[in-house]
């Protein structure tokens, strides 16, 4: 946290008792945000994203206005890291294509899960706390930033892809 006084700025630094009371909170909180980034960027994954939520979250905790929104927040950071995860190695894979695997086609008996996982982020994003995690469209709405609207639209989208994929993949 950052005071002024006198014309000076100075930089809190947080208490133990602060701190530990982070610590806390965040230990409630740990495993649905692991299940969330499970579901977005895959088991390998997930944990050291969780990890990073909670370096980046125990080192701004302060900022936090409403401590009452410390769920919403450490969430909304977890899906912040899935998303960057996954266009840094979209970017990887564009550039490694040789690593990529490119040009094989995906196996007849495609699972739900491996169709979920090759939706675009966005709408792999609200399948996955819609369908996975219990969230309503209106809560995945604040939690993403949208309108409750397009997040509806989002979802209907991610169905119909996901219809159609199975389709083919049945055929």
């Amino acid at each position: 946290m950052i005071t002024a006084t006198e014309g000076t700025v100075t930089e809190a630094t947080p208490s133990a008792a602060t701190t530990a009371a982070f610590d806390d909170r965040f230990a409630l909180v740990r495993d649905r945000l692991l299940r969330i980034c499970i579901g977005l960027v895959g088991r390998d994954e997930a944990q050291d994203v969780v990890q990073d939520v909670y370096l980046r979250a125990r080192s701004r905790h302060l900022q936090l206005r409403d401590p009452a929104l410390f769920d919403a927040w450490a969430a909304r950071a977890a899906i912040n890291l899935c998303f960057n995860r996954h266009r840094s190695s979209t970017r990887l894979r564009a550039r490694l294509p040789l690593l990529a695997g490119r040009g094989q086609s995906p196996p007849a008996d495609v699972g739900l899960r491996e169709l979920v996982e090759g939706l675009p982020p966005r709408e792999r994003t609200v399948v996955v706390l819609h369908y996975g995690h219990g969230y309503r469209l209106d809560e995945i709405a604040v939690l993403l930033g949208l309108t409750g609207t397009n997040a509806r639209t989002v979802l209907f989208r991610a169905r119909r892809r996901l219809g159609e994929q199975l389709r083919e993949a049945e055929s």
